[in-house]
């Protein structure tokens, strides 16, 4: 290990600022391009199928819409093409590099177009394979990073293990594509720098192992052990990275953030850190991993390629035109310049305020009040008056002979205890059940109370978001809820809502007046085509200040669910949302007012860094 790190320093010295330039600009370019296209497709593909918002309810056909499929066919290719110039320019880097020759980033882009023109005339059917096969490989270290922030890319991850939870046929499946990865990656660089067929290639790749089974095995062995020691290494220089940098941030606001702020002062820098940590691991990733590919392929000693290599072709004109130090130096700079121009638009555009919302936030007592009693009972309810919060946000659903009750679950097990899904249970056997002695022994005898019941505790006292839940049983409870809000007199005392947006769609057209708002766990889409949702009800984690802002725009509200850590309060305060649901109602009016005990202290502020 220690000689290849020998090695790797040498190959190293000729251009690495060219080529830690090159990385920089190119990640850059790289992550942009294929965020902006992916955002793009994923909302044209939306408005092919009339669906304003992509939601759990429509993903997966969304997934399997033909034009979604041809996007993401397209979309693998551009990655690919993106990922194959980078492995020309870097390899061509390295090669300038073997042969003592200084270059530049103009010229490193040269190099990677005319490295892809030629891979893609030699390869034309299989080149995305090649490069696909050795993508595990090259990019281990990012692939953690890329699925964290791209949130369409997380959320198929997850529907793909949900479908596999036993995780053996992906587990199975991981482990053919690692062995593929592994035997692509190691003749990478025979492909690319060596005008020469398939077969010959593979010839070499063969040869440099050894030649014999026995031989290439015991050869394959060293060079595996090498290659997952150099990837432990870049995984531990990322992590000591990524701590460093989290513990500066710490140390930076502790002695320069507002009090009222730190918290959320702390979560949106470590946000900015992660994002430029996740570029860093891939330019590492790759750029280590060719590294040692490209010194494989050198000590892979047969003369008669090594010859063929130092008696290439003269360089072209163009690439003699940007290999002059003026010329390569003045397109640099303009590179670079025009990045940055670029990226500070695109933060201010992105980020337009990081101060303190002024205006009224309201609190919802998620579940009624569920951090203090049994949830979606009239003790909830009594807990989210007494707490002085706005709003008690309850979920209803049916029972077998139609009476509209408080439950979030569609079974009753967790709550009560019983093993049965609400449809298949009548509202007086409901009533034999205790929903508050799984909570707390003092609750033993709280029932499951009706919508009614509910509204009569609320009524004066607090307002109520009712959320209506889907469960393929109850079509006709929107009707039913509606009726119950006109005839108790509660249009004005409380808002409706739902992940079910056909929900809000009949509410609205049986009584315009409730207020309606739409429960979401993504933000990709078109928000201004839903008019059947008066406000946005969304996932914290899925909230930005953009987010807010375009809501805004449109003269609509966001509510942001579900919130019980201070960090992540103020951060939504400082995002201006309009109404935050908890757990944690009296903590909430706190932050809100800034009348939090105590700062945290630097070991709690870093916990909520790394979170």
């Amino acid at each position: 290990m220690k000689r290849l790190l020998s090695d790797v320093w040498q190959l190293l010295q000729k251009n690495w600022i060219s080529l830690l330039i090159f990385e920089i600009f190119y990640r850059i370019f790289f992550n942009e391009l294929v965020t902006r296209t992916a955002d793009a497709a994923v909302e044209f593909s939306l408005k092919c199928q009339g669906y304003s918002y992509m939601t759990a309810e429509n993903f997966m056909e969304f997934i399997r819409y033909p034009l979604t499929i041809l996007f993401i066919l397209l979309g693998l290719l551009l990655v690919m093409l993106l990922i194959l110039f980078e492995v020309c320019a870097l390899f061509g880097c390295m090669e300038a590099s073997w042969k003592k020759q200084r270059v530049h980033v103009p010229e490193m882009l040269c190099m990677g177009a005319v490295g892809c023109v030629r891979f893609l005339r030699r390869r034309p059917a299989g080149w995305a394979l090649y490069i696909a096969c050795s993508v595990p490989c090259l990019l281990l270290q990012a692939v953690y990073g890329m699925i964290v922030h791209m949130k369409l890319l997380q959320n198929t991850v997850v529907r793909i293990f949900e479908a596999f939870p036993n995780f053996v046929l992906p587990g199975i499946l991981a482990g053919v594509l690692l062995v593929l990865s592994i035997l692509y990656t190691y003749s990478l660089p025979f492909r690319i720098l060596m005008e020469e067929p398939e077969r010959k290639t593979l010839q070499r790749v063969w040869n440099a192992l050894g030649g014999s089974w026995k031989q290439v095995g015991r050869a394959l062995g060293k060079e595996l052990k090498k290659y997952f020691l150099l990837q432990v290494l870049l995984l531990a220089v990322l992590f000591v990275l990524y701590l460093a940098s989290h513990v500066l941030i710490v140390l930076y606001v502790m002695a320069a953030g507002q009090p009222q702020a730190l918290v959320s002062s702390v979560l949106v820098y470590a946000d900015g850190a992660k994002y430029v940590l996740s570029g860093i691991a891939a330019s590492l990733g790759i750029t280590g991993t060719l590294l040692y590919l490209y010194l494989f392929f050198v000590r892979a000693d047969r003369e008669d390629y090594q010859i063929e290599r130092k008696t290439k072709k003269t360089p072209s004109r163009l690439r003699r035109i940007l290999a002059g130090r003026v010329t390569a130096v003045l397109l640099t700079v303009l590179l670079l310049g025009a990045e940055s121009v670029y990226l500070i638009y695109m933060v201010q555009r992105e980020h337009p305020r990081a101060t303190a919302s002024a205006e009224y936030i309201s609190v919802s007592a998620h579940r009624g009040g569920a951090g203090k009693a049994p949830e979606n009972t009239i003790s909830a309810l009594e807990y989210a008056i007494e707490s002085m919060s706005d709003f008690a946000e309850i979920d209803v659903q049916e029972t077998k002979d139609g009476e509209v009750v408080l439950m979030h679950d569609s079974n009753l097990k967790r709550t009560t205890g019983l093993n049965a899904n609400i449809w298949t249970i009548t509202y007086e056997e409901l009533q034999q059940l205790d929903a508050g002695v799984r909570f707390n022994k003092s609750f033993r005898g709280e029932k499951i109370p009706t919508l009614e019941e509910a509204m009569e505790t609320a009524r004066g006292k607090i307002q109520l978001n009712i959320e209506v839940k889907y469960n393929g049983h109850n079509q006709n409870i929107v009707r039913k809820v509606v009726r119950i809000i006109e005839e108790q007199d509660f249009v004005d005392n409380c808002v409706l809502t739902s992940m079910n947006y056909k929900f809000l769609q009949q509410a609205k057209e049986l009584n315009p007046d409730i207020r309606t708002g739409y429960t979401m766990n993504m933000t990709y889409g078109d928000l201004e085509d839903m008019d059947g949702a008066d406000f946005f009800s969304v996932k914290h984690t899925y909230i930005t200040e953009q987010f807010v802002e375009k809501v805004h725009n449109l003269g609509k509200e966001v509510y942001a669910w579900t919130l019980n850590y201070q960090g992540d309060i103020q951060r939504m305060v400082n995002c201006e949302v309009d109404n935050i649901i908890t757990d944690e109602p009296e903590l909430v009016r706190q932050v809100i007012l800034g009348e939090t005990s105590q700062s945290p202290g630097f070991a709690e502020l870093l916990k909520y860094a790394l979170k």
